[in-house]
Order: structure tokens, then sequence, then C-alpha cells
């Protein structure tokens, strides 16, 4: 479905019933990327899924891109489609957006999930600065959208996971080739820059911070100054690499519907 929202056209979904549970998905993917998470998750909850500015099926526009935009066109989606509070669950870029949604919007987040996201408490690591601070790709067709989701699959899981599942690396680099070469370049410019510090102070929501032993651009050690920082947060740590709900995603999913479980029942 699409709806405007914040000046474009937004692409979204919406699955099951209850209270309302957003997924925004990662830089590069789109709302197709949580295919083992909607069926499981609209079960209990009624599960919106989008396209962020750039991605899928959402409009993209010529401009300067950043998560504060981000999180003004996922505020204004939720106003459009009538939402007036909700969980959300961000997946690596997804939980930086949503946790700037958190600290712009705090009446509409009722708890909070990140999911693989480096919130930029410190400066990125040696091993992780290539990939999250490195030259933007330029993608201006689909041979280069291929190569720019083959390189991002060689990063998203842990060691030896693509020798064992290439079905699932490919259907990962298979939803990455369904957006539009444009709009990915103009989203991966917005994270070029060197994020201002978030103020986790500001978060009173519950928080719950999943993060892979295996992941070399957020890794345990973020994930645990990003729980020390948030007073009301759960960490928990996966044997995985970048892509955990891909990469175990019965494991994921039950991480996070225990931690809704508890935020619901408190």
């Amino acid at each position: 479905m699409k709806i405007k929202a914040n000046g474009i056209s937004m692409n979204y979904e919406i699955e099951g019933k209850g209270e309302n549970l957003v997924l925004i998905h990662g830089a590069g993917e789109n709302l197709n990327m949580w295919y083992h998470q909607l069926p499981v998750f609209s079960k209990s909850y009624r599960v919106i899924a989008y396209d962020v500015r750039g991605a899928g099926k959402t409009e993209s526009p010529e401009g300067e891109y950043s998560i504060s935009l981000f999180a003004e066109d996922v505020y204004q989606l939720m106003n459009a489609i009538g939402v007036q509070d909700a969980c959300f669950l961000g997946y690596s870029m997804g939980g930086r957006i949503a946790l700037e949604l958190a600290l712009n919007h705090p009446e509409l987040v009722k708890a909070l999930v990140l999911a693989s996201s480096p919130i930029g408490l410190t400066p990125p690591s040696p091993r992780s600065e290539p990939q999250q601070r490195g030259p933007m790709p330029e993608i201006s067709s689909k041979e280069d959208m291929k190569a720019f989701a083959e390189r991002m699959a060689t990063t998203a899981f842990s060691p030896g996971f693509e020798s064992k599942n290439p079905a699932e690396v490919e259907r990962y680099i298979n939803i990455k080739l369904q957006n539009q070469p444009e709009g990915i370049s103009r989203m991966m410019r917005s994270l070029g820059g060197i994020a201002s510090r978030p103020d986790l102070s500001k978060v009173k929501c519950p928080v719950l911070i999943i993060v892979g032993e295996n992941d070399p651009l957020v890794g345990v050690e973020p994930g645990r100054q990003t729980h020390e920082a948030l007073a009301n947060s759960k960490l928990v740590t996966m044997p995985t690499g970048h892509a955990a709900p891909m990469e175990l995603p019965e494991e994921f999913n039950a991480a996070v519907l225990e931690f809704l479980s508890g935020v619901r029942d408190g």
C-alpha cells in the first residue's frame, strides 16, 4: 500500500491484529527483508513494515537524506495511518532511525528493539571503519547494485554461513536488488558522515539491544556500552554476524517476542 507522508509517497504493509509493532529495515534493504519475522510477529501484533525513503517502492526524491529526515518520515507515516503509539524494531540503520524517533517523539514509542544497530556512542573500530565510514559506493546501475549487494553480503553473516546456507544469502542479495540504484545511492551517502552522539538519557521506554558476536559492523562491546547508557534496557548477544534476523531467525524472533511480552504485561 502507498500513502502520502512528509511530502513523499511511502510504501508500507500491515499484517495481523493487536498492538502496533513497526519494523524498520537497514540501509540497502527494504520491507521484504522481514520474511522470517512478519509471519511470526503478525500472529500476536499488528505489524507495520515500510520502505524507508530511497528504498523499495517508497519515493526517492533528490536532496540530502539523513537519519533525522528518515525519523520524521516514519513519524508522519504513523500520523497518516492513524497510529498513536507502537513498539519499534529497527535493524542496523533502522535502529538508529527508531532511536531518533524515540528522542524526538517519545509519546509515540512504547518500546524499542535495536538489532545490530550502530548507535554512535564511540568512534568506529579499525575493523568496522571501512564499512561504516569508507567511501560510499556510487550506485547508478543494476550492475552497481549487484556488486553493492554482494559486497554487503560478505560482512552480513558469520564466517562459514554462506557455504552452509547459500540459498539464504542469495535471497538476501536478491532483496537488495529490488531497490532502485539512485535511491540507495542517496540513502548510503546519508550514512557517510559522523553522526552526532545521541543523548540516551532522554530515552525512557524499555529497550532491547541485540548484537551478534561475529558482527564486524557493531559487535558486542558497542552493544554493551549502549546497554550501560540506557537505564531501562536489556542486552541479548547472539552467535551471528550482522544479519541476525536472517542468520538465526527463530532465536531472534523468540528474543523479540519475549521482550515485547514483558513490555505488554508490565
